[in-house]
């Protein structure tokens, strides 16, 4: 809305004023990236960066104008810009933000060759870009967490439901399939990931909506109720005899989220009856929670900052040897390779999605372009469709983002007759030439290994398991509350996702040899990772550990925690054969029956058994 509305009122100015044709492209390509990259966590903080990205554009448009004539250092300055805006992207949003509009306006500075008479106007055009891109996004159309929470909460539900049918399907097959099982592990990972964003959108809210703050441990519990579900049917579907039933238990608990009357005696029985428990509980009341910080940043920034200016300096020098005056898409499509990755493979299958999804943008794009020549409303309305489809599509899928980009980049020039169809081609053609020189770049200059990344992102989940566990053993022992442990919880179960995510990528990146002791690991981690959940979410319902032989049974283990982990990260580096792997049991979630600071001092326990078999690898 931001773009379109600005495009309408740079054609009204144009009306009124000699306006080129060109600061169209300008204002709706400032709006549009305004719009989707201020990603800041307050409003006020939002509000400062969109006040700030169009002199931040002026600026870079200034340079690029003022370098027309100087064509070398107008493409000298590019690579150290990306370097910049990598390294400094990752200190947070706001970088990252500036540094992308101020990019996107150099390269429209360059392409469309304006001289210094046009900047006065031009800065209009940025201002009136960013008034809007303020106007939709704080006044008429405000991010709302609370409501945003809502549809998480319903995103959640559905997640469950999805996890529960895929049981359902295997308890009538009776028996899983492997494609059954993948699709629940998948299942599984949306229902993480979909909590996550509600747990960081509740702490985002605890100070301003303190009644939202007893969601967090409810949607905690539902977590580990649904997983305990899932673990346990995997392990096993019941006899034929109790089949029957368990489909029985199984409708009740998905369609009328009630706990079931009828109940199981199987261990999938037991396992639903208490998942219908805690979807029909009122969330308890609880401190308001802490949010995850972000991941550490260090030296592996730098790197990346680094190959980033290497590979658009070497896309840059490919890309005049295409055309001499296009080159900034195949530095573009180098600096994108190196953007929020973190290993060469991970680099590498970045810079694979640009090319697919420009491959099929230009094919799409090209004949789109041709048909709907002469036809500004309908190719503005295609863009603003393209538009909204490229954004949702950020997160999930990249290269898909970048096939509608690509499309709406052909749309937008051929609407405004500043390029033909066919410059499509020519982008295919650098964007080619930038991805081969951010593979060699990825593959030869500082390159980091996939193990380096895994053992990095191991080490960093090993301290957040031990802030977490520590936090928790504090509020067992000493009976105060720890607000804080709320975020210690989220921020382990972030950091082992980012874990598990780079140790499959590892996996993936070397499918010949598969690293057994890697995947082990993963598995025992993720059992600690777990226990450490469910301990974490027991001590913020304040349960009471009075019985002087299990506090210091705990002393001892929480102690004997620490030094395993000091442990692991001295020598995690290491590679070695697991001897044994216990999978998480499936007495993970705590039943009513249950004595919790007994069921609390057995999760340590655990912890401890499993960090002691990792260390002995």
């Amino acid at each position: 809305m931001a773009a379109v509305i600005t495009f309408f009122l740079v054609v009204l100015l144009g009306l009124m004023v000699d306006l080129p044709i060109a600061d169209r492209i300008l204002g709706f390509a400032i709006a549009l990236f305004t719009a989707a990259n201020v990603r800041d966590a307050t409003p006020r903080d939002r509000f400062i960066t969109i006040l700030i990205a169009p002199f931040a554009a002026f600026a870079a448009v200034a340079v690029a104008t003022l370098l027309l004539d100087q064509p070398f250092i107008a493409a000298a300055i590019v690579p150290l810009a990306m370097s910049a805006i990598v390294y400094f992207g990752a200190r947070g949003p706001r970088y990252a933000s500036l540094g992308t509009v101020a990019l996107i306006a150099y390269f429209i500075g360059l392409v469309t060759r304006q001289g210094p008479e046009a900047l006065p106007l031009r800065f209009i055009v940025l201002l009136l870009a960013a008034g809007n891109v303020a106007l939709i996004r704080c006044v008429l159309m405000p991010e709302r967490p609370e409501v945003e929470l809502a549809r998480l909460r319903r995103a959640i539900h559905a997640a469950v439901n999805r996890i529960l049918l895929q049981v359902t399907a295997a308890v009538g097959d009776g028996r899983w399939s492997d494609a059954a099982r993948a699709a629940l592990h998948r299942d599984i990972f949306r229902l993480g990931d979909c909590i996550m964003l509600a747990q960081a959108r509740i702490a985002t809210l605890g100070t301003q909506v303190p009644e939202q703050a007893s969601q967090w441990l409810h949607l905690l519990t539902i977590e580990l109720a649904t997983e305990r579900v899932a673990r346990v049917a995997l392990q096993g579907l019941g006899e034929a005899t109790d089949r029957s039933e368990l489909l029985a238990v199984l409708d009740t608990v998905r369609e009328s989220r009630q706990v079931p009357a009828q109940r199981s005696k199987a261990p999938l029985g037991a396992a639903l009856t208490l998942l219908g428990h805690v979807l029909t509980e009122a969330p308890p009341a609880v401190t308001v929670p802490t949010a995850a910080p972000p991941p550490p940043a260090g030296a592996p920034v730098l790197r990346s900052a680094i190959q980033a200016g290497i590979a658009a300096a070497l896309a840059i020098i490919s890309g005049v040897l295409v055309s001499s005056n296009r080159w900034y898409w195949a530095a573009f499509a180098a600096y994108v390779m190196f953007q929020g990755t973190r290993s060469r493979g991970e680099s590498i299958a970045k810079g694979v999605q640009f090319m697919l999804g420009t491959v099929a943008g230009v094919l799409i794009g090209a004949v789109l372009a041709t048909l709907l020549s002469g036809h500004d409303l309908l190719t503005l309305v295609i863009i603003i469709g393209a538009v909204f489809l490229a954004f949702q599509a950020n997160l999930a899928a990249y290269g898909v983002m970048i096939f509608w980009i690509t499309i709406i980049l052909g749309l937008t020039f051929g609407m405004l007759g500043y390029f033909a169809p066919e410059f499509l081609l020519l982008r295919l053609k650098e964007t080619l030439a930038g991805a081969l020189c951010g593979v060699v770049v990825a593959s030869f200059v500082l390159v980091r290994r996939e193990y380096a990344v895994t053992h990095d992102a191991a080490v960093t989940f090993l301290r957040a398991l031990v802030q977490s566990v520590d936090c928790s053993a504090r509020v067992l022992l000493e009976h105060v509350p720890a607000p804080e442990l709320s975020g210690y919880v989220l921020t382990a179960e972030q950091r082992f996702r980012e874990f598990s995510a780079v140790a499959q990528s590892e996996q993936s990146s070397h499918p010949l040899s598969r690293n057994e002791a890697l995947r082990r690991r993963v598995l025992l981690l993720e059992a600690c990772e777990e226990w450490a959940r469910e301990l974490g979410r027991m001590c913020l319902q304040g349960i009471v550990l009075e019985d002087a032989t299990r506090a210091r049974t705990v002393r001892e283990t929480v102690a004997r925690i620490d030094a395993s982990v000091a442990g692991l990260i001295a020598h995690l580096a290491e590679e070695a054969e697991v001897t044994e792997v216990r999978e998480p049991g499936e007495e993970l979630v705590v039943s009513a029956q249950d004595d919790p600071a007994q069921h609390a001092v057995r999760l340590l326990l655990r912890i401890d058994a499993v960090l002691v078999n990792l260390g002995r690898q």
